[in-house]
């Protein structure tokens, strides 16, 4: 929903005698040219003045921003607007020609069948994602992989490789992050395993001859971890505990396909802390983070994020208010709540910068955070409506933390726009802690701009996702 649709268009007008200041703003063309025969107009006065569009009285908000849905006939329609205070008026007309014209499904992608087997080798940054479909957050995605793992590609589009990682089992793989040599996707046997713990982590190691693809995900009942390895059949023959561990309960291989094999790291705790996955030579590697000794915020380091900066403004509301300075300002404050309780803080941003995703998570990883949390606000094509507020989780093991933050926000008496999961931003992509996404509200209703121009109102929705960490370490400890 990250759609910008409050754009300026070059439509404001005063009489020679008017007063009122008066701009319009509509859609996100920047043609008078239109699709759709419902349409809205919106403009922004003076606080406090009166308003009307094609006749109708509006409701003017403290950021003097008002609005009309309007129904066009095909063809050219003069949509009068006009503002007034006292015996000031100001009126223009806003031209919308609207041409009716047949819907047109986008094509399915199709994915390329290759004339022969091409071999690949993985470079950093390389991820699997499901399938060859996208949209502005990308395809979703399987989870990011190590570098210098061998693939063959059967098939391609413009931007992915189809990859096969056994005998029925095929992935996608953007071009970008691959670079043609290698001997393809091998056939391995496992050899001898062991896990250990560090007093901070649970490692286990699992002896390859090569590097293999894998896949990493979550479950939550029982809460584990399973990790697939595409081409290996089970060989180990040793799988050894040494000494007691902090996270893992007990390991088991599973050879689930001729092909695959699984690895399942069952937990001791209900709320998995992270883990991560990667490769020591041929070595795969899997380290399991433990519990916080204690759940206490004066005890924990938690990152923050103000989504966009710099060159990346985000959102514009219709009054003009940028979305990174929002973001940044209740980010602030939560940060100053946590700080407060205690807590280290670990901001992606502290100004108006601008830095990439893979930037913010490695400041992330580098501060060792327990938990992290990312403040945008979201931006809809319907600037009456009040959509409210949201949190997104990417793996299910971290939907408890988003539902925290969500059940904390919904308290303030906002509409609730959802709880959603399967979420494909980078941010929510790690697995080395928990984290979430906070769309507080919509930059683009007037009515949810109000308030997010409003500084006391910045803190107390600050003050909420302050209360969703909190609430969420309530939980775990009491589970």
């Amino acid at each position: 929903m990250k759609k910008l649709i409050i754009t300026a268009l070059a439509l404001s007008a005063m009489a020679a005698s008017a007063e009122v200041p008066l701009k319009i703003y509509r859609g996100d063309q920047r043609s008078d040219t239109v699709y759709s025969s419902r349409q809205y107009v919106v403009g922004v006065t003076t606080p406090g003045a009166t308003a009307t569009i094609a006749g109708d009285s509006c409701h003017v908000y403290r950021t003097g921003t008002f609005g009309s849905a309007v129904d066009l006939a095909p063809g050219e329609n003069m949509i009068p607007v006009s503002v007034c205070i006292g015996n000031s008026r100001t009126t223009t007309d806003v031209r919308l020609v609207y041409i009716e014209r047949e819907r047109h499904q986008t094509a399915p992608t199709v994915t390329e069948s290759l004339g022969a087997p091409l071999h690949l080798r993985t470079l950093p940054g390389a991820y699997l994602q499901y399938g060859n479909g996208g949209d502005r957050l990308g395809g979703s995605k399987m989870g990011y992989i190590d570098s210098g793992i061998c693939l063959t590609a059967v098939g391609k589009t413009e931007n992915l490789y189809k990859v096969a990682l056994g005998n029925n089992a095929f992935a996608y793989i953007p071009r970008s992050t691959v670079e043609e040599g290698g001997s393809g996707q091998p056939i391995v046997n496992s050899g001898s395993a062991s896990i250990t713990s560090d007093g901070k982590m649970d490692c286990l190691s699992i002896s390859l001859p090569e590097r293999v693809a894998y896949w990493a995900r979550t479950e939550i009942d029982p809460a584990t971890i399973k990790i697939s390895l595409y081409g290996v059949t089970n060989n180990t023959n040793w799988l050894t505990q040494r000494g007691s561990l902090g996270m893992v309960e007990f390991v088991d291989f599973r050879q689930e396909q001729s092909d695959v094999l699984t690895v399942v790291l069952r937990l001791k705790e209900k709320y998995s802390w992270g883990f991560s996955v990667g490769y020591k030579d041929n070595t795969l590697t899997v380290g399991v983070r433990h519990r916080p000794a204690s759940l206490a915020l004066s005890d924990l380091t938690i990152g923050v994020d103000a989504g966009h900066g710099g060159a990346f403004p985000g959102a514009w509301s219709p009054s003009g208010l940028s979305e990174k300075e929002v973001n940044l300002d209740i980010a602030k404050e939560v940060a100053r709540l946590l700080r407060q309780a205690g807590a280290q803080v670990v901001m992606t941003r502290e100004g108006d910068t601008g830095p990439s995703m893979t930037e913010r998570k490695q400041t992330w990883l580098r501060g060792n955070v327990d938990l992290a949390v990312s403040i945008h606000n979201n931006s809809s094509g319907n600037p009456l409506a009040s959509l409210g507020t949201s949190s997104y989780y990417k793996h299910i093991s971290n939907r408890a933390l988003a539902s925290c933050l969500h059940e904390s926000m919904l308290s303030l008496g906002l509409a609730d726009f959802g709880l959603t999961g399967n979420f494909n931003f980078s941010l929510n992509s790690p697995t080395e802690y928990p984290n979430a996404l906070v769309e507080v509200l919509f930059m683009s209703s007037l009515a949810e701009e109000e308030l997010l121009a409003d500084p006391d109102y910045r803190k107390q929705l600050a003050a909420k996702i302050f209360q969703g960490i909190a609430d969420y370490l309530e939980l775990v400890a009491r589970d």
